[in-house]
């Protein structure tokens, strides 16, 4: 078993669980945890013992987004670049894509556990996942429009084959946020649950209970669930990648992350 600094796993019974931990930090995905992500899913992928994997985040929160400081970083990699600023961020942001993009690629299927808070980054991450269940009291927002840009790292793309066009436009250009409840209303998430504990013992319930088939006929059915989108995903990625290594270095951009950097300190 692999070790990670910022994420924790533990396999019983074919199933992995997988946590986000960085809890003092309500599991912002710094740049080292992003990248673990990938890792992570890249080594699962090459595991025959692994059946199912259930995702979930230590401490009070699912996770609130990408780290600003990591963002700023990204923005500000830039500076120390001698060849084209928007080539270098285009592929600073398809190297980013990749880390979530491993989970849908991963032939074994992932369930995403999510209480508490789930913003930004957090959205594209379970985005990425087979099946979502949230506690009744977490909550979601797509806050992207807030900082400026449009989400780079699949909600748009991939949330296109679970919620409704209009509901997604809407969550996507205003930066609502929308309870648990209603995202299962909508078909972001299969069920919900009134406490933690019961959603983390629906998650395994149900983990175990793909565990509990062939292994090969479960992979086969995520591979072909998945050539039916991929290719639409893949191009969407693309060129949100090429839209957005402009916004990034636009003056509004980098000052609405500065300030919501200095409100996080507040």
């Amino acid at each position: 078993m692999p070790k990670f600094e910022y994420l924790t796993l533990t396999l019983i019974n074919h199933v992995l669980h997988l946590e986000l931990s960085r809890p003092n930090k309500a599991n912002a995905m710094n740049k080292e945890m992003w990248f673990e992500i990938g890792e992570a899913y890249y080594w699962i992928n090459s595991q025959p013992d692994i059946h199912v994997v259930v995702l979930s985040g230590q401490g009070k929160q699912f996770s609130s987004g990408a780290d600003v400081n990591f963002l700023i970083g990204v923005m500000e990699s830039t500076q120390a670049c001698e060849n084209n600023k928007t080539e270098h961020l285009k592929s600073e942001i398809l190297n980013m894509q990749q880390s979530f993009s491993a989970i849908v690629d991963c032939a074994v299927p992932t369930i995403a556990a999510i209480h508490g808070v789930c913003i930004g980054g957090a959205v594209d991450l379970i985005s990425a996942c087979d099946i979502r269940l949230a506690s009744s009291r977490s909550y979601f927002s797509i806050l992207e429009t807030q900082l400026g840009i449009p989400a780079d790292m699949g909600t748009l793309q991939r949330l296109h084959f679970n919620l409704p066009d209009g509901m997604l436009r809407e969550l996507a250009y205003t930066s609502t946020i929308f309870s648990g409840r209603k995202a299962k209303k909508w078909g972001m998430v299969n069920d919900t649950y009134f406490t933690r504990k019961r959603l983390m013992k629906a998650a395994f319930k149900l983990a175990n209970r793909i565990a509990s088939l062939p292994n090969y006929a479960v992979k086969a059915t995520k591979l072909s669930l998945n050539v039916n989108t991929n290719s639409i995903v893949d191009n969407g990625l693309n060129d949100i990648a090429k839209v957005n290594s402009g916004l990034l270095q636009s003056t509004e951009a980098k000052s609405s992350m500065n300030l919501l950097k200095k409100q996080m300190k507040k």
